[in-house]
């Protein structure tokens, strides 16, 4: 085997075995249950994976780079995977992120196309709706988009692979911020060590929230964790501080660039539905309020169609209107935690703070069929 996946997890009993088995055919898989107090770790190992069980929890980063150097991955394996307790893979998945990165010796890490699990008897879920909704909106348009112009701007936590040199030197250092992942994507773009890949034929499947709190907090904890990167690694940003030299200097990257117009693009999106009221009253002379109601409910709605067709679930048709409501809550979560940035712009841990699961059955043959 090339390639190593790493799940660390913490009380993953109802999951991590569906994840172990849809990996462990392609790669060696390697769990360390953080403190677990269920049967994580017995359950791992059924399901063929090589575990490592400590009693005290140290959170993701920490259990990841104990893995690391507990079987010395680092030099025996070309790549390193690393995987959520609740994602699935499909039969061919890190073959194709393989193939990327023996392909361009520019790309660090490489990230496949993630989709909702959204079994039988949670399908008319609108949390689960609105998720597998948005992974498919942002997948099929800006990810896509930015892998064309080497631009991609997200390392998925639940599903990429790395070039296991870069992983063993960003795994050393413990994450300042909310979500792992975002670190490790800042330290590659501030240390140059390559580009990011979106690998769209590269397909996995994750549990999303189900209640609207799990949805809510974790929501606000992902753009936490992303504002926590911009603000504490300047991402966007051509303007860096010499530290050595004590003084300014201007850096242009074109990866910069790109995460610059994410930014631009965040900001109306945020505050829309506060402004909506008071541009309507301005221009009410010129235009019909109902004309601002009327074009957001149109664009919204399409998008839904062209989802429902894409995803062949022709039930997001019926939950639209909750799709709807909730992306109106889903700026709000962003202003949350653009306050929470502000008020707290870095982490001592990375702790864990996963939704309630649910358990799966099958294989990733089947996931795509639910």
């Amino acid at each position: 085997m090339r390639a190593a996946v790493l799940i660390a997890c913490k009380n993953g009993e109802a999951t991590i075995a569906s994840t172990v088995r849809s990996a462990a055919t392609q790669s060696d898989v390697y769990v360390l249950s953080d403190g677990s107090t269920d049967n994580t770790a017995e359950v791992a190992a059924a399901a063929g994976a090589t575990v490592i069980a400590r009693s005290v929890s140290g959170g993701k980063p920490d259990a990841l780079r104990a893995l690391m150097r507990e079987h010395d991955l680092g030099s025996r394996y070309d790549y390193i995977a690393v995987l959520d307790d609740d994602t699935i893979v499909a039969d061919d998945y890190i073959a194709r992120l393989v193939e990327v990165l023996d392909r361009d010796g520019g790309v660090a890490v490489a990230s496949g196309r993630i989709d909702s699990r959204w079994e039988r008897d949670q399908r008319w879920n609108p949390y689960i709706a609105m998720r597998a909704f948005m992974y498919w909106s942002y997948q099929a348009t800006v990810k896509r988009g930015q892998n064309a112009l080497h631009l991609v701007n997200v390392i998925c936590g639940a599903n990429s692979l790395f070039r296991a040199e870069i992983f063993a030197a960003l795994v050393e250092e413990d994450a300042p911020y909310a979500i792992d992942d975002m670190f490790w994507l800042a330290e590659i773009a501030r240390r140059r060590l390559g580009r990011v890949a979106y690998v769209h034929a590269a397909r996995s499947w994750t549990i999303d929230p189900h209640t609207f709190r799990d949805w809510y907090r974790q929501t606000v904890r992902w753009s936490w964790g992303q504002f926590q990167s911009v603000r504490g690694h300047r991402l966007g940003s051509f303007i860096r501080r010499d530290r050595a030299r004590g003084r300014f200097a201007i850096r242009f990257s074109w990866f910069d660039l790109g995460y610059l117009a994410l930014l631009v693009d965040w900001l109306p999106y945020m505050i829309e539905p506060f402004v909506f009221v008071p541009a309507a009253y301005f221009f009410r002379r010129w235009v019909d309020p109902m004309w601002f109601v009327g074009a957001y409910l149109v664009t919204s709605v399409g998008w839904i169609m062209l989802a429902a067709a894409a995803l062949r679930r022709p039930r997001l048709l019926v939950l639209a209107p909750a799709i709807l409501v909730l992306d109106l809550i889903y700026r709000v979560t962003m202003l949350h935690a653009l306050v929470k940035t502000i008020r707290q712009p870095s982490v001592e841990v990375c702790r864990w703070d996963s939704p309630e699961r649910f358990a799966i059955e099958g294989s990733a043959a089947t996931a795509s069929t639910n």
